[in-house]
């Protein structure tokens, strides 16, 4: 389900919740094919029969597979949930996360407690963006 419709629907709190635990379910499916990978390596020899080592490669290279697909969920799932929760706070009177979705394509949001309007897509303002001289010291580094 897309975003704007599924916190349109369930609301962002509930939204961002899910995805940290529909996320965090794919790292620890990850995780767990990873356990399987290894085991299935440390019992395999080449000294049996055909079979079983065609079955122990083909387990190994699945789960591996699983894995990595697992991994590549749980970063694209954990990027969108970062970058629309980085955006929901209201930049009029600075509450995070209660709001109303407006307008789903744009997912133009409305503040609940002021009223205004932004969108969960736009880049933050420059002025909120901390420049970065090159050449600058921080301070206590020398």
């Amino acid at each position: 389900m897309e975003p704007a419709a599924s916190i349109g629907k369930l609301g962002f709190r509930r939204w961002y919740e899910r995805q940290l635990l529909e996320g965090h379910a794919w790292l620890v499916t990850c995780v767990l094919c990873m356990l399987a990978v290894t085991a299935v390596l440390e019992e395999l020899t080449f000294r049996g029969p055909l079979g079983r080592v065609l079955a122990y490669g083909t387990f190994a290279f699945v789960a591996g597979a699983l894995a990595l697909h697992a991994f590549a969920r749980y970063r694209r799932i954990m990027e969108q949930a970062e970058s629309l929760g980085d955006r929901a706070t209201c930049g009029a009177c600075g509450t995070y996360g209660k709001f109303s979705l407006v307008g789903a394509p744009k997912m133009t949001v409305r503040c609940r407690g002021c009223a205004h309007q932004w969108s969960l897509l736009a880049s933050p303002a420059p002025e909120t963006i901390p420049s970065r001289v090159p050449g600058a010291e921080r301070p206590g580094m020398r």
